[in-house]
């Protein structure tokens, strides 16, 4: 297990509106590959996911932050740090996240995290527990893998 240290904006950025209009916008990753999240959560519970990266992602101008949605998973991505969180939402009460804090590299295929899980109510509780309190949050491990699309 590992110290979470969670900007909580990243977590309810899905929350936020979009401050860009209707424009197609190409994010900086790339549409359609496929991510898995494996490892544990912060209860050391096994984790096991599966993401595909979503088109037409929404880009907040403000926060230079990238939004990836679709039904069945989340991915924020921002801009300054290249680092960012996959979300598997595909079972609404055990959601994946696995958080990374390493830039993002088209050629790099494998990454590590922090991960968390539970439903959204608990995992928004959670964060904004940690808004701007100092507290730690002890986090699984997780990986993210990533597969081109096909």
């Amino acid at each position: 297990m590992r110290a979470l240290f969670l900007l909580p904006a990243l977590f309810l950025a899905a929350c936020a509106p979009a401050a860009t209009g209707p424009e197609d916008l190409q994010g900086p990753l790339a549409e359609g590959e496929r991510w898995t999240i494996t490892g544990f959560d912060q209860n050391n519970d096994p984790m096991n996911g599966e993401v595909v990266v979503p088109k037409t992602p929404r880009y907040d101008r403000l926060d230079r932050d990238w939004t990836y949605s679709s039904g069945r998973s989340l991915i924020f991505y921002t801009e300054a740090t290249r680092y960012f969180q996959v979300q598997d939402i595909r079972d609404p009460l055990r959601i994946l996240v696995c958080i990374v804090r390493q830039p993002y590299d088209a050629n790099i295929r494998e990454y590590a995290g922090v991960s968390v899980a539970g439903a959204r109510d608990e995992l928004k509780a959670v964060f904004a527990k940690l808004s701007g309190s100092g507290t730690q949050l002890v986090g699984g491990d997780c990986t993210v893998q990533r597969e081109a699309g096909n």
